[in-house]
């Protein structure tokens, strides 16, 4: 989101996704949003699209993505996030949980600039290789790391 002042934020019809839910999950969640007024002059998310963490005060915490499974409307992204719309050439859970791979975050970290605050260039990170197995693929593992995920959550939640 562009332009807005802090009057802007708390209220109104529309949500918007807070940088630490994307910071946060894989996943964005969908029960994680923040108030703000209908503009129609901003960028609304759509199903698929993933976001990345464009700042943090560690090389290890920048560029964190999360994709969004949902379909709602009035949705936007943080303004100290970037979105990136694919071209369904990514199974969304393949590549929510492919983007916080080791491999794919030790290549983040690299491309972490800065000495007090690490930012990342949005075009750098679009530079950026990354594996891509058949769509069969990319849905298996994208169901197995979800269900590994959720299992996860639920034994945390146990204790």
């Amino acid at each position: 989101m562009t332009g807005k002042t802090k009057e802007d934020f708390g209220h109104g019809n529309a949500r918007f996704i807070p940088y630490t839910n994307v910071f946060d999950n894989p996943l964005t969640d969908t029960k994680r949003l923040e108030a703000v007024e209908i503009d129609s002059s901003q960028n609304q998310v759509a199903y698929g699209d993933v976001f990345f963490t464009v700042s943090s005060e560690t090389p290890d915490e920048v560029g964190m993505s999360s994709v969004w499974l949902s379909d709602q409307e009035d949705v936007y992204l943080n303004s100290f996030c970037f979105g990136y719309r694919q071209d369904s050439t990514f199974d969304p859970h393949y590549l929510a949980y492919m983007l916080r791979s080791s491999s794919v975050r030790s290549n983040l970290t690299l491309l972490a600039q800065g000495i007090s605050r690490f930012n990342i260039s949005k075009n750098k990170v679009m530079e950026l290789s990354v594996p891509v197995p058949s769509a069969v693929e990319q849905k298996q593992l994208g169901q197995y790391f979800t269900k590994l995920d959720s299992l996860i959550t639920l034994h945390q939640r146990e204790h």
